[in-house]
């Protein structure tokens, strides 16, 4: 039913005239946009995909034909000049995306722009003044904030009174794999960073300390006390191997509490008026097969356990990415940020000051690590 119920929704969105839908464009067409933003602003309801931007212009070309985007372009100045277009997807490397959210800014553009925002504290104030002096949105890629696995379980957490003591453990196989072109150490604020933005928006609070052991370069443990009182913990990995989900939460709060197995399955404690056990579909990208995403639905944890064996077990088989293989919110969350900007409603995606918050915890944390003091912020 809930297939039947999905398939009728995007039948309907699908066929949104396109003058409803919000004018975006994209600057950098890599290995993120391929796959996660191109797919999903081509699937959104609410956007239409105008132009897109990179330096290299093969990967302009192949994005164009792949997507049906119109218009491509290798200077992001062509795409801000566009009147058309209302709003960015910024997705560049780390050291860039700061000034081309600023251009945006002053082009008149609304940005959703990739996490980190920035590498320091400088050049997200920075954005921060653009923005005020643009009264433009910039909603910055802390997607978790819209899975439904973890909006369901911050809906029963309030019911509880709020969280009040936090696990999260986030591991994979980073120092091998996908972080070997970084330097050893900067897991902390490429990746880790999600998490701090994640604990924030469950705390509903700001961070006053927080302390780190190191075991080896890129694997920490961490513990983080808020404002609020609640304390979380973080265990934190880049040597895990492909078999390992890679996102886990516990919280506990006042006669209740809840974990969730890598946004897949959500189980609740001391709420009856809450069923015991909630599963959610995986996500697809249109090149995989998507054969799990009805899977993670009907049996949850278990689904997700044999398709990251299989992906140990046989390098070759035919897998979906790991890292994108459940919902972490990537669609909602640019779905929601072209809602807002049609409507002129504030956004619920964290912000550039969420991003500040999120980059002093991980700076904290890595000068704790570097001292072995307690850091407060």
């Amino acid at each position: 039913a809930w297939v039947e119920a999905l398939i009728v929704k995007r039948y309907a969105d699908r066929h949104r005239m396109p003058e409803e839908r919000v004018c975006f464009g994209l600057i950098g067409a890599g290995g993120v946009a391929q796959a996660l933003h191109l797919p999903h602003l081509a699937r959104a309801s609410n956007i239409r995909l105008k132009i897109v931007c990179d330096q290299r212009e093969e990967l302009v070309r192949e994005a164009q034909a792949k997507w049906g985007i119109p218009a491509g372009v290798t200077n992001a100045a062509a795409l801000f000049a566009d009147p058309e277009v209302q709003a960015v997807v910024i997705t560049t490397r780390e050291d860039a995306q700061a000034s081309l959210t600023i251009r945006a800014l002053e082009a008149g553009k609304h940005v959703y722009v990739e996490k980190p925002l920035a590498e320091t504290e400088a050049a997200i104030l920075d954005v921060v003044q653009a923005q005020q002096k643009a009264r433009r949105f910039v909603a910055v890629g802390f997607n978790r904030r819209f899975a439904p696995a973890y909006r369901k379980a911050r809906e029963i957490l309030r019911v509880c009174g709020g969280a009040k003591n936090m696990h999260y453990r986030i591991a994979d196989p980073y120092v091998h794999g996908w972080g070997r072109g970084y330097p050893p150490g900067v897991r902390m604020l490429h990746e880790t960073c999600h998490v701090f933005d994640a604990l924030r928006w469950f705390a509903a609070s700001e961070a006053v300390s927080v302390y780190c052991a190191q075991s080896r370069s890129d694997e920490e443990s961490l513990t983080i006390r808020f404002a609020s009182g609640c304390v979380a913990s973080i265990t934190s990995s880049g040597y895990a191997t492909p078999d390992v989900p890679k996102e886990r939460l516990e919280v506990f709060a006042d006669g209740g509490g809840v974990t969730i197995e890598e946004f897949v399955q959500l189980r609740t404690f001391g709420r009856p008026e809450y069923s015991p056990v909630y599963r959610f579909a995986g996500h697809a990208h249109p090149d995989q097969d998507a054969g799990h995403v009805a899977a993670f639905h009907e049996r949850g944890e278990d689904a997700l356990y044999a398709v990251r064996r299989r992906a140990m077990e046989d390098p070759d088989a035919a897998v979906p990415y790991l890292n994108y293989l459940v919902d972490k919110g990537w669609l909602a969350a640019l779905e929601h940020f072209a809602e807002s900007v049609a409507s002129g409603r504030s956004p619920e995606n964290a912000t550039a000051l969420d991003a500040l918050q999120a980059h002093r915890l991980a700076r904290a944390a890595i000068r704790s690590r570097d001292t072995w003091e307690v850091v407060k912020l």
